[in-house]
């Protein structure tokens, strides 16, 4: 988890972004056959580049441009995964491959530079969002609390092969934008800038071996997501109300946080119970999240509108 995933990040320094994945790979996969330790790796959807196959099941072995901008982090992470199967094979490491898709949610850096904060912040600003090309690529935007759940069930697993973790409802970057809009509230234009070279024009996990192997799916709907989300940068930005502090920053935890005192007892070294915070978002923006959506989507499969497009 320590590589950059935003491209302008991961663009800024491409060495240490190929680094990281390689050397730093490396060195934790030695220190895990010391240890006698799990790995878990967290590779990403980037390793089936522009895909000519959809949705993306983990047999597919990709299409990636080894010499383009986005290859430091594409390529880095497919020789990372190529590490963890041959540690893997002389049985050396005992191996967990998550290939994450796009993923949001609380805590965003909102400079993080990826489609999700993006919007959400140029439309709490008032600003015309930004939308890359035609806008007709698509993604597929899981929650973080779904992310959780599915390494942890992964790591729980018997399961040594390369598993999508990921949200499979697909949308396009235009109809996304407008999505953000009306979970925000507002009706921001939307300008559209050249496309980015190698950007994938679709994206969309087939979850089948994360249902079978793991019993995971997601379940927070994009509406409920982004509602949470938004209220979050609402208060990154000063712009959430006093009674509306706390709302945006959910925390999904399989155990408690906290170093447990001299006096905690465990039994027989079972974790502590699950627990999870509240967090309830106002009915008002889950439903206005929910009725953007439906709207853009009604819009879409009409052909009332054609796109421009977005970042990844």
């Amino acid at each position: 988890m320590a590589c950059p995933a935003s491209p302008p990040h991961y663009q800024h320094n491409p060495i240490k972004t190929v680094k990281v994945s390689t050397h730093g790979t490396l060195n934790m996969l030695g220190l895990a056959k010391r240890c006698r330790a799990r790995l878990l790796f967290t590779s990403t959807s980037e390793i089936y580049g522009d895909p000519l196959e959809h949705p993306q099941r983990e047999s597919y072995w990709g299409n990636v441009n080894t010499l383009g901008i986005r290859s430091c982090y594409d390529e880095g992470k497919r020789v990372a995964e190529t590490m963890c199967f041959c540690y893997q094979q002389e049985k050396f490491v005992d191996c967990r491959i998550a290939r994450i898709f796009n993923t949001y949610g609380p805590r965003m850096d909102p400079g993080d530079g990826r489609v999700v904060s993006n919007f959400i912040i140029q439309s709490l600003k008032g600003e015309a969002l930004t939308v890359y090309g035609e806008g007709e690529q698509t993604r597929s935007f899981q929650y973080v609390e779904d992310l959780v759940r599915g390494l942890i069930a992964l790591m729980e697993s018997d399961c040594t092969d390369p598993v999508n973790i990921g949200n499979p409802t697909e949308n396009t970057i235009l109809e996304f934008a407008t999505t953000v809009n009306g979970a925000v509230g507002n009706s921001n234009p939307i300008v559209h800038k050249p496309l980015p070279k190698n950007d994938p024009t679709r994206r969309q996990p087939d979850i089948t071996r994360a249902h079978a192997r793991l019993g995971w799916k997601p379940v927070v709907p994009l509406a409920e997501g982004l509602a949470r989300t938004i209220d979050y940068f609402k208060e990154e930005l000063g712009m959430a109300k006093p009674e509306d502090h706390g709302r945006g920053t959910p925390l999904w935890l399989p155990f408690p946080l906290g170093v447990p005192s001299a006096d905690t007892k465990m039994e027989d070294g079972k974790r502590p119970p699950q627990t999870k915070q509240s967090y309830n978002p106002s009915d008002e923006s889950v439903a206005r999240a929910a009725a953007a959506g439906a709207s853009a989507k009604v819009m879409y499969e009409d052909g009332a509108a054609a796109g421009g497009g977005g970042g990844h």
